[in-house]
């Protein structure tokens, strides 16, 4: 099953991006880890297997991504310059992946076809030799953001975390995820982003005639902005964003565009935008103009993970 969209893959340590070099059709160094932006090399189309046990990774020009020797691959005198190959133009086993996670910090682990995990040389940051496939632990250079990019689908999952948060070179993690606090169904204290990934982070985005989503809750309520949006804060009776409400009218449905790529913005009936304060220690449904929002100390725009259906 091919899934919407587009993925990009960043590293945990670095934060670099993955990139088949050329869009593809490369069997030596064929992946590289020295992006810091998102083009669209750094784009990859996924397909489920049909037991949606394993991945696919399809490059921009259409290639599929494949671990030689199906993994196995290290340093010398193994030719880790051949980890990786983007040649294939139909699947085959050493094409297939098990991605694992995420953990509580938002990483996923990637698994080659005969059991080992795909590791980032040096955490990233390589133009050449990026990547071994020796692993038999995941730790930390084994360790990638999956987040997502273009079109969202109908009705699928997501984790929501602000854009700049996560593990951050020279800084440390900064664990931020969406969560709704008891899995919905609450008016006050009803959501939170400071805090790691745990089930109540998913959200189903129920795509609505008009192109706008409503974000179903891990236990069903959907989530509303109080008064359309434009509220800086809650009440001591309600919260500017709550959990509570089963049905969907406008103020349940939101506008969750790209803004750039792999960035997206989270839009109120009312035209205002959903904000984090850059402490994680409230939301606002007050803002105007995303690009300002870190002057007044907000982030305005969000990464999502996926989760399928």
């Amino acid at each position: 099953m091919a899934l919407p969209g587009e993925f990009v893959l960043r590293t945990f340590l670095k934060n670099t991006l993955v990139t088949a070099r050329d869009g593809g059709h490369h069997s030596i160094d064929a992946l590289i880890t020295t992006a810091t932006a998102i083009g669209p090399n750094e784009k990859f189309t996924l397909d489920l297997t049909a037991d949606n046990t394993g991945t696919t990774f399809k490059t921009a020009g259409g290639f599929f991504v494949s671990a030689r020797g199906g993994g196995g691959i290290g340093g010398s005198p193994d030719d880790d310059t051949q980890t990786f190959q983007t040649e294939r133009t139909a699947v085959a086993a050493d094409a297939i992946f098990r991605l694992r996670g995420p953990a509580t910090n938002g990483v996923w682990t990637i698994e080659t076809a005969n059991n080992h995990f795909v590791t980032a040389v040096g955490g990233g940051g390589k133009s050449t030799r990026a990547f071994h496939t020796d692993a038999t632990n995941a730790l930390s250079w084994e360790s990638f953001y999956l987040l997502k990019t273009g079109d969202l689908g109908p009705g699928f999952r997501y984790a929501i975390r602000p854009a700049g948060t996560g593990n951050i070179p020279g800084q440390g993690e900064k664990v931020s995820f969406l969560t709704a606090i008891g899995g919905g169904g609450r008016r006050q204290h009803a959501l939170t982003f400071n805090g790691p990934f745990q089930p109540e982070s998913l959200f189903g985005l129920v795509r609505q005639p008009d192109g706008s989503f409503a974000i179903r809750t891990a236990n069903g309520p959907y989530v509303t902005a109080d008064d359309g949006g434009g509220l800086a804060h809650g009440t001591p009776q309600l919260d500017n964003l709550y959990t509570a409400e089963t049905h969907i009218q406008d103020w349940e449905r939101f506008k969750i565009v790209e803004k750039a790529p792999g960035l997206y913005t989270i839009q109120t009936v009312s035209g205002f935008f959903v904000a984090v304060k850059q402490d994680l220690t409230n939301i606002s449904t007050r803002i105007s103009d995303v690009d300002a929002a870190p002057s007044i100390g907000y982030t305005a725009v969000f990464e999502l993970m996926f989760f399928g259906a």
